[in-house]
């Protein structure tokens, strides 16, 4: 119904004679699996279908998404990463953007695709690449690949537009790469939805 057109809840729930509460709860899951994408329209909340995602999943079962087209090139980002990094480790923020990108992007496939964080486990996820979890944080943050409301946090569904100076910090297509970063939420909502079903 959603690849057709944006629905409220409500409409959701009169196509498929469900109760509210039975549509919130499962569209919620929909929504943290990032297949969905809700927005608030007065006192209703508005579904569509993240036909981004879908489109960038349907490359990816086709074998044709590589996962290092939005960081850089190889080359590049391994060069950035045996530069900055020892181990787990980061032995220093870049300075310059374009490999604190590359350094966020890496960090970024710490946290799991279909979990929410408060801010004390994002600082001990961060802390055991840096102390200055505060910058990394708040970096994350800045550039979009997390988001934060009420003091929880969760990987981006979807980048924001970006101004053409922050853009030509990242070579490649940063979307791809993102959603391949998400391919794990759609496997996981899958995953669930199967077993709700057996």
């Amino acid at each position: 119904m959603l690849a057709e057109s944006e629905l409220s809840g409500k409409e959701v729930g009169e196509r498929l004679d469900l109760t509210a509460p039975t549509v919130s709860h499962h569209m919620r899951k929909l929504v943290d699996a990032g297949i969905v994408i809700n927005r608030r329209q007065a006192q209703k909340q508005i579904y569509s279908l993240n036909s981004d995602l879908l489109l960038a999943a349907r490359k990816a079962s086709n074998g044709t998404y590589a996962p290092t087209e939005g960081v850089s090139t190889d080359d590049d980002r391994s060069r950035i990463l045996r530069n900055f990094f020892d181990g787990p480790r980061l032995k220093s923020i870049p300075a310059q953007r374009k490999q604190r990108v590359v350094v966020l992007q890496l960090l970024l496939e710490r946290f799991e695709p279909d979990r929410r964080y408060e801010e004390r486990e994002v600082n001990d996820i961060l802390r055991t690449a840096h102390e200055d979890v505060a910058t990394l944080r708040r970096e994350l943050v800045d550039y979009g690949f997390m988001v934060r409301e009420r003091g929880i946090y969760q990987i981006s569904r979807s980048l924001p537009q970006r101004s053409v100076q922050v853009a030509q910090e990242n070579s490649g297509d940063e979307a791809s790469w993102l959603q391949g970063i998400l391919q794990t939420s759609i496997k996981i909502a899958s995953r669930e939805t199967q077993e709700t079903r057996d």
